[in-house]
């Protein structure tokens, strides 16, 4: 066998045990999300051993690496959902949703030990495998798509400043790995002897290896999640006259925006927001989305590029990370950004030359 046979089936193996390694060493500094990450590295890293063994000693393991093939394949993406889950929300999962999630592991491994125990036939645990491996993949994924979107339509809802607190790229990447979660399927019902000695054993091993990475990168340098923005926000004051929930509260709000220019406070929230007008940020983010149609940092950041407009109609000469600061922007990056998605053109676009 060559040795390029050799490494194709270690590539995902290969970069699990990377980022395994890294989130040992890291565990101290990371947060409670990044550590199931790193959990889920680790067993992923264990499953593609398994895989890595078969394809290169053609179609055989040890009975101890099937047996971890057998927990292994059906405790990565209840792993997977504990990390979406501790980033979407706050609280730590029950008893009964734990033994829900890894009770299939335990079985098809507990299948595994009978098989070589008792002489059990082999289709036994392949069969419970093939059969709760699927659902289970497409329901996580699913799930964690639903979670992404919730949590981070709150976060456009609560922040001006989205940077470093949108899921987006994690959204994106459970999107992808929905499409290779359709992609185990599909290898499932072709079997591992369709790939082996063959040159299409590059495809699956390269596009899990591009994926693992993806996830693992975006995964360790995201730090946010539902648990800090509820220390962020819990700042609320409660609202007490009710007439302030509907289109009166609104009213206040456009006032303190329009006449006290509050969207100048670099990093406003919608509870600074609430507190300056002694409402409550659910209150005030359900009326900025019911009468403008907006999220908050959407609401915000409107008023900041049209600031940002005049500043710069009225002296050309101010560069970008000028106007960016004076309109209330944290970063530049943030000013280019929300400028061409309010108005369609970039800042140069809109102002001519300007001093970069």
């Amino acid at each position: 066998m060559d040795f390029i046979d050799i490494l194709i089936p270690m590539l995902p193996f290969m970069v699990c045990l990377f980022w395994a390694v890294h989130a040992g060493i890291s565990y101290r500094e990371l947060n409670k999300a990044q550590r199931y990450l790193g959990m889920f590295l680790s067993v992923s890293m264990l499953l593609f051993l398994y895989h890595a063994v078969y394809y290169s000693t053609a179609n055989t393991t040890s009975n101890a690496l099937t047996v971890i093939y057998s927990w292994a394949t059906l405790t990565t993406y209840p792993l997977y959902y504990l990390y979406i889950k501790a980033i979407t929300d706050s609280h730590n999962p029950g008893k009964f949703e734990m033994a829900l999630l890894f009770a299939p592991g335990l079985i098809a491994a507990a299948a595994s030990i009978s098989v070589l125990l008792f002489g059990l036939r082999h289709e036994i645990p392949d069969t419970f495998i093939s059969i709760v491996r699927p659902i289970q993949t497409i329901l996580v994924c699913v799930i964690s798509l639903i979670k992404l979107t919730k949590f981070d339509r709150s976060v456009y809802d609560s922040y001006s400043e989205v940077e470093g607190k949108t899921a987006k790229p994690i959204i994106i990447l459970v999107a992808v790995q929905f499409t290779a979660a359709f992609c185990t399927v599909m290898l499932t019902i072709l079997g591992p002897r369709f790939f082996t000695g063959k040159t299409i054993l590059a495809v699956p091993s390269v596009l899990f290896t591009g994926i693992i990475y993806a996830i693992a990168y975006v995964g360790f340098r995201y730090r946010f999640g539902a648990y800090q923005m509820e220390n962020e926000l819990k700042e609320d004051i409660i609202l007490t006259d009710k007439e302030n929930e509907d289109s009166v509260l609104f009213n206040i709000i456009q006032e303190k925006m329009e006449n006290e220019k509050m969207y100048l406070q670099p990093g406003l929230s919608v509870v600074d927001l609430a507190k300056s007008i002694g409402s409550n940020r659910t209150y005030v983010s359900t009326s900025i989305n019911s009468h403008s149609g907006k999220s908050f940092a959407m609401f915000v950041n409107t008023y900041r590029v049209e600031y940002a407009k005049q500043i710069m109609e009225k002296d050309g000469k101010l560069s970008i990370a000028q106007v960016a600061e004076m309109s209330g922007f944290a970063s530049e990056e943030s000013f280019r950004r929300n400028f061409r998605n309010i108005t369609g053109k970039s800042p140069s676009d809109w102002t001519g030359p300007v001093r970069l």
